[in-house]
């Protein structure tokens, strides 16, 4: 038996496993793997980068613009000699990077390049180093030239490997007290991994690289941290290539239809840099959320084992349970048939007790062998029931029929609250029945009052008047006294 109470429980357990973990990955793929959704957040991804991107120069500019407008600044170009206007312009570019590298706004994108120009776009001086004075900023940098022309601030992309640098410039114009623009001052962040990296903490936390279109392939040239092999090699393929391209021809963001090393490619152009043509950035979003939908159930699994387990501990405690009893009852039968007609079973169970007093009395009838309904200390008892308590309500109706009765038991009796009539006469006849060594421990308060109310409404059909009752023991038995209640 209690094989076949594990093996039926255990296939439940297993179907519900099975089924549990099917529901669950048809229900969960969508979720974990829409493409259109992942393809959305890629989008989210890089428009979010863009503004934190813009953001930074709209800042730099900002504050370019204020120490532009200083007098320290504006006497770098009044300086009588060329080398005085330098060496006046590397000092003061030392001074701008070291405010810059104080402030909160600039953490962990401090200048590396504060560069003074003329007019004309021809170098000055920068900070830290006597290079670059004399080189022609404007012809290697077309924004730059516009920005002295308009007098606005302005910033651009810096990508020049001949030069070997690799930069977001900004621009800030220097106007003399008769408003005519002298040159400009220019501070250049480094556009590295750590620049990107930067910018996907502060934004949706994915993959971002920037790069450069126009060949046969993506050129990267900075990514955020985390960024692993194939997602690189990825992002420099087909998919990703035309997603970049396309969304420097039109200008808009622009996500890749297939997925990649398990990635899914979105592409803008740089944005509040130049012209919005000199870089396009990359985002690479996860195409599932899971690395594996069934690594995310396996804990289903998991808990059918565990439920097939208690299944076979449970099984077996309630094989032993039942089978040890029938067992015992088995072997019983075998003996009596086989002439041990004096063997009675003595097994106690919760469940199978009633079975076996059946068994006992079915065979002492059989063998015609009166039962024993002495207790264990010899005195004859027999067990209570609901009939004993229904036959114990003798009632005398004597009262009712004409019979003298005094007049004020009744009144006394009348005049009783019902509650406290039916709780006295609950205990009195609990007491009568004690004093004669009857079982009392199945009346209840309950039942014997719903009892003796239904005798009530008899009695008062029966005759037309209402009565109550008085308890009475008489040749050792219980009797009722109906007594009928003045009209």
């Amino acid at each position: 038996m209690r094989w076949k109470i594990i093996v039926v429980n255990a296939g439940i357990v297993l179907i519900v496993g099975l089924l549990s973990y099917a529901l669950l990955s048809t229900s969960l793929g969508d979720v974990v793997s829409n493409q259109g959704q992942r393809k959305t957040e890629a989008g989210q991804a890089l428009r979010a980068a863009n503004a934190q991107l813009a953001l930074d120069a709209l800042r730099l500019e900002r504050w370019l613009g204020e120490r532009a407008n200083t007098d320290p600044v504006r006497s770098v170009f009044l300086g009588g000699t060329a080398d005085a206007r330098s060496a006046s312009a590397t000092a003061q570019a030392n001074k701008i990077r070291d405010a810059a590298v104080g402030e909160p706004d600039f953490a962990k994108m401090a200048p590396s390049l504060v560069l003074f120009v003329d007019a004309q776009g021809v170098a000055l001086g920068r900070n830290g180093s006597n290079l670059m004075r004399g080189d022609k900023m404007a012809d290697a940098y077309p924004s730059l030239r516009t920005a002295l022309k308009t007098g606005n601030t302005a910033s651009d992309v810096w990508l020049n490997r001949s030069r070997h640098e690799q930069m977001l410039a900004s621009y800030a114009p220097v106007r003399g007290d008769d408003g005519k623009i002298l040159g400009a001052v220019i501070v250049g962040t480094p556009l590295n991994d750590e620049r990107l990296t930067r910018t996907s903490d502060l934004t949706s936390g994915h993959v971002l690289l920037l790069g450069l279109t126009g060949g046969k392939q993506l050129e990267l040239v900075a990514k955020s941290g985390g960024v692993s092999s194939d997602v690189l090699s990825a992002a420099t393929g087909s998919d990703a290539t035309q997603a970049a391209a396309s969304a420097m021809t039109t200008g808009n963001v622009t996500t890749g239809d297939t997925t990649t090393a398990g990635q899914i490619f979105g592409a803008s152009p740089l944005t509040g840099y130049g012209n919005g043509k000199r870089a396009v950035l990359v985002s690479a979003v996860p195409a599932s959320l899971v690395a594996s939908l069934a690594g995310l159930l396996w804990p289903v699994f998991g808990v059918t084992a565990l439920g097939i387990l208690l299944v076979i501990v449970s099984g077996v405690l309630l094989g032993n349970y039942i089978d040890t009893p029938l067992s015992e009852l088995e072997d019983g039968l075998l003996a009596i048939i086989n002439g041990r007609t004096d063997l009675r079973f003595q097994i106690e169970h919760p469940d199978l007790g009633g079975l076996v007093f059946r068994i006992n009395s079915l065979l002492n009838a059989l063998m015609g062998v009166p039962e024993d309904t002495t207790d264990d200390e010899g005195r004859p008892s027999r067990p209570a029931s609901a009939n004993d308590f229904q036959e114990a309500l003798s009632v005398d109706e004597s009262s009712v029929q004409g019979q003298a009765l005094d007049p004020q038991v009744a009144a006394a009796l009348a005049a009783e609250p019902a509650d406290q009539y039916y709780q006295r006469l609950y205990g009195e006849y609990i007491n009568a029945k004690r004093q004669l060594g009857d079982p009392v421990e199945h009346i209840t308060a309950q039942a014997f009052v719903a009892r003796i109310q239904g005798t009530e409404q008899e009695m008062a059909a029966k005759h037309g008047r209402p009565v109550r009752y008085q308890v009475q023991v008489r040749e050792g038995a219980v009797v009722l006294i109906a007594v009928p209640l003045p009209g």
